[in-house]
């Protein structure tokens, strides 16, 4: 028997105690398994054992123990604020010291006390719910921040407006200066500049004098070297005052983000002393958990790596769609301040989630580019409002910031690298060029990223339903990039390396090395739900002169491909059918062969609309071929892709034998078969692309249609020499206008490589569009020798009566079972076409072709 159970007790106690779970967790009450045991003097599950505030993974490094006030698990952050200071021997394990000791005292004070449990954590909830008391009394949903109805409540609007009037006076005032300093330095530039000029001119002048005597050739001389002077020094003055600007540029950049940072501190603590005055509003209140809600707002929470990923947060960017198209009426208008531009962004918005998504797309849907700001322009006025971008002192990241601390939001401006425009896969980083910046939000109780600046890149194509009124093309539509809206940590280091680490929001962290070795990955690789099937490093070595990459593709996309040689002297027709790729079901295999010993980059382009003339950059890599390789002949036909296109499923096509549209072969001829629809109209075609020579004309006679019917239909292919072939397969409907066009698309392409040619490399007999649930018994060959006597049979369910003509000659078949007709043909002594007719149908006396032969 338990000892917690002794016969000393009453028996309700008993009962009490029997009732309680065995080793329960000090958060949630429930059973704790071993696996998932965390053991501070009290047991915690894995998941449970966070602070009670904010909901921080703890570790037994990094958690504290409040004895003294509410008793429970705290970060450094929340403990520091409510027991005044730390002690530092009540840090990690030694603070599990003073944590109560399981047995009845902790059950009891679990039961017994008027425990607040804080954070609570709920299995079956998507996202991490931060409760708290506070929030509780006033019916939030998610947001812990406050919504608009209790900005409007509490007054933070109207104590906006008196701040921002303020700190709108400190930035004119730093404008004032910034166009004094620049004033005067340029000032100071042109004088010294005027005082070289002078002095250059009286040396110019004296040499003359000593040189020349004529004064002709004197005056002469002086008005040519005078105009390259003025040339020169015009030319000097640029580049200085160029120079000059830029560092003025940067260090008002500096100065701008300093007074940002300030300003967005000085309004995230006022809307915090706001909150902090509901106490006298709000009876009963707890008032710890309003201090702690004044602080998650003074100063920013713990950097750690998001509790969620973004598909939890929300599932596709329509979700927002009633959001943006507020934000876009918004963006239509014009502001002369700050609140009421956030006051009319988070009018509707019920969570932080949505405050951000509102100033997200305002700040991407406006071109702040386009803005026309003038020296003289009135602070107050719009175009004062956001002068800072268009000087270039104030970024969208600065832009953001300022706004989401007018929402109350925690938003940090990172500095790091970036692989941006420019950069090439394994390239270094030890210079500014490849410097950047972006921005970190405080959301749902993590950290999450977001950038405008990259996000307002726009990302460009055609719009199929609207053409220019001119030249009826089709006119480029612009959209933001949605993949910078809450981007995943481990999908954000592919393009962005911070300072200082743990802004990489990763669990552990890469070194720059690392960040260098990661593939280029662009964000159309993720908006396209691309993935890569194993891990790949930047830089691929070839082994036996290739390389092979695989992707992982959601559905079927369209892909393009460049690969260029680092040597720009090596010619560009000889990087031509280097790269092949063939797309397997959910794979796109991209297989380059290099031409020769070197580095090469490769860059994989994609699209989501297949007949779009539009490719994005997904991603690239750096080759490196190590095989003593010179003029090595293409590999690979000059084709775009392998396998099949979206016309395929549309049509019903489904390859039945061949998935992998490369079909590596020997000797035999190959059958591919397909399972098709009733009305669809198909077509083939067979094309050799060496290596060798060949003098056949017409490789379309090497291709026979086995057999037909309504569900399926099957080729049989013969190759008559080594090398490669590409056999593509198109279609259409019966009853689409395109079939007396002509125009048919293409289906499925198959890479055909035969390593050892055909036995019986004569060709194929020709099978008409009629042919139809048929089978050619004999003879399956396309030449028929003359002046013979050859017997045909063939299987014709349809037909009523079968006959062929050779020539001007007709021999009619006889039915001799099972739907099989039989001739014998005397083929005569020229050359010409020999055609199997039939008779389809009891009501017409037309005879329809259904197999061609050639007598030769």
């Amino acid at each position: 028997m338990d000892d917690r159970c002794s016969s000393d007790g009453d028996d309700s106690e008993c009962e009490d105690l029997r009732s309680l779970p065995r080793d329960p967790c000090y958060r949630c009450e429930k059973r704790v398994y071993p696996v998932e045991k965390v053991d501070v003097g009290v047991l915690f599950h894995r998941r449970c054992f966070r602070c009670r505030v904010c909901g921080l993974q703890m570790t037994l490094k990094t958690f504290h123990w409040d004895q003294e006030n509410t008793p429970d698990v705290y970060c450094n952050v929340h403990l520091t604020r409510m027991v005044g200071s730390i002690d530092k021997d009540a840090m990690g394990i030694q603070s599990a010291l003073k944590a109560p000791k399981r047995g009845i005292n902790a059950n009891e004070q679990i039961r017994g006390s008027l425990y607040n449990p804080g954070w609570q954590y709920d299995a079956k909830a998507i996202e991490f719910n931060h409760h708290r008391d506070l929030w509780g009394k006033l019916e939030k949903k998610k947001t812990s921040l406050g919504t608009y109805k209790d900005f409007e409540s509490l007054g933070v609007f109207d104590a906006q407006s008196v701040l921002e009037l303020r700190q709108k006076k400190e930035e004119d005032k730093l404008y004032e200066r910034f166009h004094e300093d620049r004033t005067k330095m340029v000032q100071r530039l042109e004088d010294e500049l005027k005082v070289e000029k002078e002095k250059s001119v009286q040396e110019l002048v004296a040499g003359f004098e000593k040189k020349i005597t004529s004064k002709k050739d004197i005056k002469t001389g002086l008005e040519k070297e005078t105009e390259r002077l003025e040339q020169l020094y015009k030319r000097k003055k640029e580049e200085r005052l160029r120079c000059l600007m830029d560092k003025l540029t940067t260090e008002e950049k500096s100065q701008v983000t300093r007074l940002i940072e300030k300003h967005s501190s000085e309004m995230l603590l006022m809307i915090a002393e706001k909150f902090v005055t509901m106490t006298e509003s709000i009876p009963d209140a707890d008032t710890t958990t309003l201090q702690t809600a004044s602080i998650d707002l003074s100063r920013p929470p713990p950097v750690a790596p998001p509790e969620f990923r973004r598909s939890q947060l929300f599932k596709s960017p329509e979700e927002f769609e009633a959001l943006d198209n507020q934000v876009f009426e918004v963006a239509q208008k014009d502001y002369s301040a700050f609140t009421d531009l956030v006051k009319d962004l988070i009018q509707n918005c019920q969570t932080d989630l949505e405050k951000s998504r509102a100033i997200f797309r305002w700040i991407t849907v406006k071109d702040l580019n386009k803005l026309e700001v003038d020296e003289t322009v009135n602070p107050e006025s719009p175009m004062g409002l956001l002068r800072g971008i268009k000087y270039g002192t104030e970024s969208y990241h600065d832009l953001f910031k300022r706004l989401c601390s007018y929402a109350g939001l925690h938003c940090e401006v990172i500095q790091g690298l970036s692989k941006g425009a420019g950069y090439k896969p394994g390239m270094r980083m030890d210079n500014d060029k490849f410097r950047n910046s972006w921005t970190a939000v405080f959301i749902e109780g993590s950290w999450c990223f977001i950038n405008c600046n990259w996000g307002a890149r726009h990302v460009k194509g055609h719009d199929k339903d609207e053409k220019d009124v001119i030249t009826g093309l089709a006119t480029f539509y612009y959209r933001c990039d949605e993949f910078y809206f809450i981007t995943d940590p481990e999908d954000h280091i592919h393009q962005h390396f911070p300072d200082d680490p743990k802004w990489q929001l990763l669990e552990c962290p890469i070194s720059l090395t690392e960040f260098i070795n990661l593939p280029i990955v662009k964000s159309p690789f993720f908006n396209y739900g691309l993935k890569f099937a194993n891990h790949y490093d930047g830089t691929q070595y070839t082994s036996n002169g290739i390389i092979v990459l695989q992707l992982k593709i959601p559905n079927l996309l369209g892909f393009g491909y460049t690969l260029d040689a680092k040597d720009s002297d090596m010619d560009p027709h000889k990087l031509e059918g280097r790269v092949m790729l063939r797309i397997i079901g959910h794979k796109a295999i991209f297989t380059v062969a290099p031409p020769k010993t070197g580095k090469y980059f490769l860059t994989i382009y994609a699209k989501e609309d297949w007949h779009s003339e539009t490719l994005q950059s997904a991603c690239a890599f750096r080759v490196k071929c190590r095989e003593k390789r010179e003029n090595i002949r293409s590999p690979f036909p000059k084709v775009p892709f392998f396998g099949p296109t979206p016309s395929m499923s549309q049509y019903g096509i489904v390859p039945q034998t061949h998935i992998d549209p490369l079909v590596v072969f020997s000797y035999d001829d190959v059958i591919f078969q397909f399972q098709i629809q009733k009305d669809v109209k198909l077509t083939h075609t067979l094309q050799y692309h060496g290596p060798f020579q060949s003098d056949i004309t017409d490789f379309q006679r090497y291709v026979f249609v086995r057999y037909r019917d309504e569900k399926s239909i099957s080729y049989q292919v013969r190759c008559p020499i080594m090398g490669k072939f590409v056999f593509n397969i198109f279609g259409g409907t019966v009853t689409s206008p395109e079939e007396n066009t002509g125009h048919l698309e293409c289906l499925f392409r198959y890479l055909l490589d035969c390593k050892h040619p055909a036995k019986d490399k004569r060709p194929l007999p020709r099978a008409c569009h009629r042919w139809f649930l048929g089978n050619m018994l004999e003879p399956v060959v396309g030449d028929i020798d003359p002046d013979k006597r050859v017997t045909f049979r063939v299987r014709a369910p349809l037909a009523m009566d079968v006959a062929m003509l050779v020539g001007d000659a007709w021999f009619h078949f006889k039915e001799i079972a099972d739907s099989i007709w039989e001739g014998n043909v005397y083929t005569g002594k020229g050359q010409c076409k020999a055609k199997l007719y039939a008779k389809l149908t009891k009501e017409r006396a037309r005879f329809s072709p259904l197999v061609e032969f050639n007598i030769k």
